[in-house]
């Protein structure tokens, strides 16, 4: 159930939990230098676009015109940002309401530079600040600027995890594209706590915290990507390299599913032996190659999709393949040569192949000959990524 309501600016914030920022399926507050502009549409009493919110545990008003009162377990779907900016510039009157500004010989940009300190406890924006300034010294009251400008506020009732990811990705589709590695973790994010558990002392690292790029680049011993775990774990299950990208997000947004736990039709057994496999192949690949080697989504994706398809092959459970494997760590490690493989890899003509199927691909297949064949002896790279293997 859904419910239109208009609210004062200075109710709206007010009543945001203190961590409205950390809900998990929200990217977190970006950049965007128009809606830093938004101090200029309060002023002016402009129209702020509705905030689309969902309610726990609320019962939803049964009358038209009824007053209802928001408590503050409350969710913001979209308007995140807005809601931030809007935060902070109330926090940014209630400081300012609290100094002295009895003399005007001092400029607004001196009287920010001059507060510095608290500005950047407070986090608010010294720009924003001088601005408010400037606005009070013109007539205007502040606080009426925030209890009587208006906000429109759609509040969802009961929507479980899925529907309100859902929700959220389809409210976004209009706007600055919501990263679909962030996508893809908010569709399997029933499954973060089971893996982290399952891989006890390991750190998981999520998009909105480390770009996968980044985390590829400076992957340390002890550390996955949430969104490099999906998709491995996908590859697993389809039994081949899957690439989790914008078809796939949207496959899976509409997928007619009632919660995260059927995502993927699998159990809590089978997450766990995948982190064994995944905790084994950290231990063993110590090197600085090593590291950055298993820090690559192209890799675990070749690996496990070629666990999946072992597993078809020899008619076994996939937890069965993925223990084979774990056994066979050691040997793997042994055999990888990654020396080789880097330079087999950085000698491809970019301008003739796409280097992350090529690279996916030549992982998939010698993981394969290697489950059918476990040896120490040296990965002929050159063979696989040449599709000669």
């Amino acid at each position: 159930m859904c419910v239109l309501c208009r609210t004062t600016l200075r109710e709206y914030v007010e009543s945001l939990p203190e961590d409205f920022k950390e809900y998990y399926v929200q990217r977190g507050i970006v950049s965007n230098r128009f809606l830093d502009n938004l101090w200029d549409t309060i002023e002016k009493k402009k129209h702020i676009p509705a905030i689309v919110l969902v309610a726990d545990g609320q019962t939803p008003p049964r009358i038209l015109g009824e007053k209802f009162v928001l408590g503050s377990d409350f969710k913001v779907l979209d308007g995140l940002q807005r809601s931030s900016r809007l935060k902070e510039a109330w926090e940014a009157v209630e400081f300012y309401n609290s100094l002295d500004d009895s003399d005007a010989s001092i400029t607004p940009v001196k009287f920010a530079r001059i507060h510095s300190e608290q500005l950047r406890k407070r986090d608010i924006n010294s720009s924003l600040f001088q601005r408010i300034v400037k606005a009070r010294r013109e007539g205007s009251v502040l606080t009426e600027l925030f209890e009587n400008n208006s906000l429109w506020v759609e509040i969802w009732f009961n929507l479980n995890d899925s529907s309100q990811i859902q929700k959220m990705l389809v409210l976004n589709a209009g706007h600055k594209a919501v990263n679909i590695k962030h996508q893809v973790e908010l569709l399997f994010i029933g499954y973060l706590p089971i893996l982290q558990d399952a891989l006890g002392g390991a750190k998981i690292i999520r998009e909105k915290e480390q770009s996968s790029l980044s985390y590829s680049k400076n992957r340390e011993h002890g550390e996955f990507h949430f969104s490099h775990l999906i998709s491995a774990f996908v590859s697993l299950n389809a039994g081949k390299p899957v690439t989790t990208n914008a078809d796939f997000s949207a496959s899976r947004s509409f997928d007619d599913v009632d919660d995260a736990d059927t995502l993927l039709g699998t159990d809590q057994d089978l997450l766990i032996s995948f982190s064994d496999l995944l905790q084994s192949l950290d231990r063993n690949l110590v090197t600085e190659d090593g590291v950055k080697w298993l820090g690559r989504e192209v890799v675990l994706v070749g690996i496990f999709g070629a666990i999946g398809a072992y597993a078809r092959e020899t008619d076994i459970p996939l937890s069965a393949a993925l223990k084979e494997m774990t056994r066979c760590v050691p040997l793997f490690a042994a055999s990888l040569d990654l020396e080789a493989f880097e330079k087999v890899r950085n000698s491809l003509d970019l301008s003739k192949v796409n280097l992350g199927s090529v690279n996916k691909n030549a992982v998939y297949k010698a993981t394969l000959d290697f489950l059918k064949n476990p040896s120490s002896e040296p990965i002929a790279w050159g063979l696989y990524f040449r599709g000669q293997a």
